[in-house]
């Protein structure tokens, strides 16, 4: 697809959305924006990332995970803090 066609399926898909959805498309927008240009700067082989790595397999194969339901409402929460302090500063 051009440019072009991406833009307009977008801007498709942007005027489907559920009008009670728009504030978190929105949140959802703003964040990729303020991220897209970010280095992240992770070391993908850096002794840390190995070992958090590796302390999340262990988690989860011991069962300890985080529901899909629950990092959704984590991130949203987040978001949200994120745009009240930029509205307050």
């Amino acid at each position: 697809m051009s440019n072009r066609e991406l833009k307009s399926e977008v801007i498709r898909l942007v005027n489907e959305v559920d009008e009670n959805r728009m504030e978190d498309l929105l949140l959802s927008i703003r964040s990729f924006m303020e991220h897209q240009n970010v280095d992240n700067g992770i070391d993908a082989n850096s002794p840390e990332l190995l070992k958090e790595l590796n302390q999340s397999l262990l988690q989860a194969e011991l069962g300890q995970l985080i529901s899909n339901n629950d990092v959704l409402t984590e991130v949203k929460r987040v978001l949200r803090d994120k745009m009240d302090s930029a509205r307050k500063g």
